[in-house]
């Protein structure tokens, strides 16, 4: 009994040392970040621009008014983590 309990244990020493004997190097250290997404915009006219004549303050003005546009976003690519390279702290 004292002989199969001291050969499992020298077989599990012998397992275990390569594992333990090894230590990796640190080739290089990364950082997470975020890229936010991107987005393609396109604008779609709602309302055309106009001069109108009004009266004001007594008085007739030309009165200009822009056009009023609706600006629409489709997504280009989503948000997404890139890895980057940083300096490793020893």
């Amino acid at each position: 009994m004292k002989k199969t309990l001291f050969t499992a244990v020298i077989a599990a020493l012998g397992f275990a040392a390569p594992a333990m004997a090894w230590e990796g190097k640190t080739v290089a250290c990364y950082d997470k970040h975020l890229v936010p997404a991107t987005y393609n915009y396109t604008k779609h006219l709602v309302k055309a621009g106009k001069s109108q004549y009004e009266h004001r303050n007594g008085r007739i003005e030309l009165v200009s008014y822009p056009p009023v546009y609706r600006e629409v976003a489709t997504l280009k690519t989503s948000a997404h983590y890139v890895m980057r390279q940083i300096k490793c702290h020893h």
